[in-house]
């Protein structure tokens, strides 16, 4: 039931309000990052046509990207930390369901991923200039797309993986990738030829080409509309394979 699941999200709550820490960080570095991002950036939208561009209209959502990638370790570490805390029994005891427990723990995360992406865009605008000339609705959209997406990436990890060292691991790789080839370095046309054709199978991808389309060419609200259905795919797919993994594992957990 809904309450279960409030319950379960109220409690991750009150551990993140004492230990905000891992989430100011990830806030807070990709900001530092930007004056460093910002001539390679400037030089690359004006090779893309965009002669008047300052960079910073891609370092900024460039980077938001690759942090709320890197993000997703807090959707692992708290699944985690409930089973080395020796907590997640007692809530497999309680009247809440497996999906109870999914959607609950799920929903501060994305709380949490959503805040620090509108933090670093923010933050951007305040420090930097960075200025979206599209649709603001839109961009709303894509956050909550892609922070989805990134809710189900850190489910999948935590069904696939038994430990959270393995899971950091393989989580921070594939997140770079993700980002690498997603185009939060540089635009995708400037990396080689097979970058450019796996491109779409990352998330960051669509978050960066609707990104892209609404800070820097106006784009509107039904501009966006196609990424972030997109995005919501890879959330849906990320999840499903999530739930398949644990119920083949046969238990309501990990392990």
């Amino acid at each position: 039931m809904l309450r279960h699941s409030l319950a379960v999200a109220a409690i991750d709550a009150r551990i993140l309000r004492r230990d905000p820490s891992p989430v100011i960080v990830m806030t807070v570095i990709p900001l530092v990052f930007v004056p460093f991002f910002v001539p390679g950036s400037r030089a690359q939208l004006a090779a893309a046509g965009y002669t008047s561009a300052t960079g910073v209209e891609y370092a900024v959502p460039g980077l938001a990207v690759l942090f709320a990638l890197l993000c997703v370790q807090q959707v692992v570490t708290a699944f985690f930390r409930d089973h080395q805390w020796g907590t997640w029994d007692r809530l497999r005891t309680s009247p809440a369901r497996n999906s109870d427990l999914l959607l609950g723990k799920s929903l501060t995360a994305f709380a949490a991923q959503l805040l620090q992406f509108v933090a670093v865009l923010v933050g951007g605008a305040l420090l930097f200039g960075y200025r979206p000339t599209g649709s603001l609705l839109g961009i709303a959209l894509v956050l909550v797309a892609f922070s989805s997406a990134m809710i189900g990436f850190g489910l999948l990890l935590v069904s696939a993986t038994r430990s959270l060292e393995l899971a950091l691991v393989i989580g921070n790789v594939l997140a770079m990738l993700m980002a690498g080839v997603g185009g939060a370095f540089g635009p995708v046309e400037a990396l080689p030829t097979w970058m450019q054709t796996i491109a779409p199978a990352s998330p960051a991808y669509w978050a960066l080409q609707a990104m892209r389309s609404l800070t820097l060419d106006g784009a509107g609200v039904l501009d966006a509309l196609g990424p972030t259905a997109a995005l919501f795919g890879f959330a849906t797919g990320f999840g499903l394979i999530a739930f398949t993994l644990l119920a083949l594992r046969g238990r309501k957990g990990i392990s």
